[in-house]
C-alpha cells in the first residue's frame, strides 16, 4: 500500500511538472490525473515489467485528456510525438499485430471524421493511431475493448449532458479514448 501512495505522490509530481511545462497554459486538472493514474497503474501492475511504460503512458494520457477537457483540442505537440514513441518502441519488441490495430482504428477513426467532421476532431484521429496499438497489445479483446468503450462512453456522457440541459456542449473525446486504453490494458496485460 506504501508503494501505491509513493507512486500516487511521483505521479501528482509529474503533472505538476507538465502541467509548468506545457506550452498551453496550465490545465489544472493534470497533477491529480497524473497522481490517481499512476498509483492506479503502480497498483494494478506494480512489480511488473508493465509498470513503468504504463506509469509513462498515464502521464501522456493525463496531459492529453486535461487539455482535451480544457480547450477542446488534442494538440499535434501532444499527439505526434505520443505516436511516435508508441510506433518506434513497438517496431522495436517487434509487435507487428499492435501496429495493425493502430491502423485498423486510425482508419477507422478518420472515415468517421470524414464522413462526419464533428464526431471526431483531427486530434482524436491521430490519438487513434496510438491507442489502437497499445490496445492491441492485448490481443483482439484488448483492441476490441478499447475500440468500443471509448464512443460508448463519450455518448453516454453526451447523453446525460443532454438530459441535464446541455444538448449543445462539446464533448471532449480524448479521455475517453485514454481511458479505454488504460480499461483493456488492465483487462488484457498479465
Amino acid at each position: 500500500m506504501v508503494s501505491v501512495a509513493v507512486a500516487a505522490v511521483v505521479g501528482g509530481l509529474a503533472g505538476v511538472a507538465m502541467r509548468y511545462g506545457l506550452m498551453w497554459p496550465s490545465p489544472r486538472y493534470l497533477p491529480l490525473l497524473s497522481a490517481i493514474g499512476t498509483g492506479w497503474v503502480w497498483w494494478r501492475f506494480g512489480g511488473s515489467e508493465y509498470a513503468v511504460p504504463l506509469c509513462a503512458m498515464v502521464w501522456w494520457f493525463a496531459a492529453l485528456s486535461a487539455v482535451d477537457l480544457r480547450w477542446h483540442r488534442l494538440p499535434n505537440g501532444l499527439t505526434i510525438p505520443g505516436a511516435m514513441v508508441v510506433t518506434v518502441t513497438l517496431v522495436s519488441i517487434g509487435s507487428a499485430s499492435a501496429l495493425l490495430g493502430g491502423a485498423l482504428l486510425f482508419a477507422i477513426y478518420l472515415l468517421v471524421h470524414l464522413l462526419a467532421p464533428a464526431a471526431f476532431g483531427a486530434g482524436d484521429v491521430k490519438l487513434a493511431w496510438s491507442v489502437g496499438s497499445i490496445a492491441a497489445l492485448g490481443g483482439g479483446v484488448g483492441w476490441s475493448i478499447a475500440a468500443v468503450t471509448a464512443p460508448l462512453a463519450t455518448a453516454v456522457v453526451g447523453s446525460v449532458l443532454a438530459v441535464g440541459g446541455h444538448g449543445r456542449a462539446r464533448i471532449a473525446h480524448g479521455p475517453s479514448m485514454c481511458a479505454a486504453t488504460l480499461l483493456a490494458s488492465a483487462a488484457c496485460l498479465t
